[in-house]
């Protein structure tokens, strides 16, 4: 702000602390500065809240001008606010924002442990029984969609290793059944053809073959199971005569067996790309599977050609397979009839190993069947003529 001699305003700032000053504390500053070689500095302190921390210095500088025409007085005012006033200030701030920070913190973990954390705990602990085929879960726990469903997935998978252990259990015993069986009766006809000379007979030889070579049929069963589920078998895959094949597997069950129901049904030189072994292999299942479970009634094989599919199928007139358990024949230890049965021909397992194969050969399989009608069991090839 400045004055001229006869108090009237030059320049200055509306705004300023001067403007509110009064005439008496203007000619105040000015008589101080004149007896001070015209120049003053006031300083004025003050609280604007009371305490010590909080004052606010106001400081007014005060200066007379004298000039050859006129005296001019310049007075110029700011105020100075104290670093420990900032810092207090600061300070005051930073504990509400910790406050507030550590409240919505907490906030957050208890939310987090309840969805989470907890939920997750109880998984764990739940998921350390899974070896023992036990699963346990409060559905009515708070947790996360992700939490959920991780829950669900341990739940099937303690169901699918209860059903696991259970058929392999029901697979070791009929395995078991199925060694023992021939092998008391090749040891005990053995004993009898010795000690008694007269039991020597052809029957009786033929008895030792029958379970001799029943018991190669399971065994080489197990053999080829345990390398298709090791994938240590290679495919050899050929061009060959399907229709052929399937007339040598016809008369090679004839000449075994000349009362045995078993219908050949099929268009002759279809040609197909395979392992010749392996669907051999697939097919005697198949023919072995339905004279088990035929009632000893007309077994069929088909091969014939269906658009650019050539499609080899075994069809029996048993009875049949409930369709609740048709998504579950091809699986391995499953058993439909879960009273062991001994099985006429085969080892028991032969669908798993057909699987298996057909899978390999990356090819179309499958089942239809209605329960006291029968089934028929088929894969389908790409033609190649």
């Amino acid at each position: 702000r400045i004055y001229s001699e006869n108090s009237s305003i030059y320049a200055g700032n509306m705004g300023c602390v001067l403007y509110r000053m009064s005439d008496v504390e203007l000619v105040k500053e000015i008589s101080k500065a004149r007896q001070n070689n015209n120049t003053y500095i006031s300083t004025k302190a003050e609280s604007f809240d009371g305490s010590k921390d909080s004052i606010i210095k106001d400081i007014t500088y005060t200066r007379i001008v004298d000039d050859s025409d006129s005296t001019y007085i310049v007075m110029v005012n700011t105020s100075i606010t104290p670093v420990d006033a900032t810092v207090s200030t600061l300070t005051n701030q930073l504990w509400m924002i910790s406050v507030f920070v550590l409240i919505v913190v907490g906030i957050l973990v208890l939310v987090m442990n309840r969805n989470i954390a907890a939920p997750l705990t109880t998984l764990n602990n739940s998921a350390k029984l899974l070896s023992k085929g036990t699963y346990t879960y409060d559905d009515k726990v708070n947790a996360y969609q992700e939490v959920y469903e991780l829950n669900e997935t341990l739940k099937k998978a303690a169901v699918d290793i209860q059903k696991a252990d259970q058929a392999k259990r029901d697979l070791i015993a009929n395995v078991s059944h199925d060694l023992r069986t021939p092998l008391t009766m090749i040891s005990g006809y053995g004993e009898m053809m010795k000690d008694l000379p007269g039991e020597k007979t052809d029957e009786n030889c033929q008895v030792i073959i029958d379970e001799a070579t029943r018991l190669n049929y399971l065994v080489n069963d197990l053999l080829d199971y345990a390398k298709l589920q090791d994938n240590k078998i290679k495919l050899n895959i050929q061009e060959i005569n399907i229709s052929m094949l399937l007339a040598n597997i016809y008369d090679t069950y004839h000449h075994i067996n000349n009362k045995l129901h078993l219908d050949l049904i099929m268009e002759d030189d279809l040609m197909v790309n395979c392992d010749p072994n392996r669907i051999e292999q697939v097919i005697k299942n198949f023919i072995n599977n339905a004279i088990n479970y035929g009632n000893d009634q007309r077994v069929e094989l088909i091969c014939r050609k269906i658009d650019d599919k050539i499609m080899v199928a075994v069809k029996d007139y048993g009875k049949g397979i409930d369709p609740q358990d048709l998504p579950y024949i091809w699986d391995r230890y499953y058993k439909v009839d879960k009273t062991h049965v001994r099985s006429n021909i085969g080892s028991g397992i032969g669908l798993s190993i057909a699987k298996e194969i057909l899978q390999l050969h990356n090819i179309e399989y499958g089942v239809d069947s209605k329960v006291n009608q029968g089934s028929i069991f088929y894969f389908k090839f790409n033609s190649i003529k």
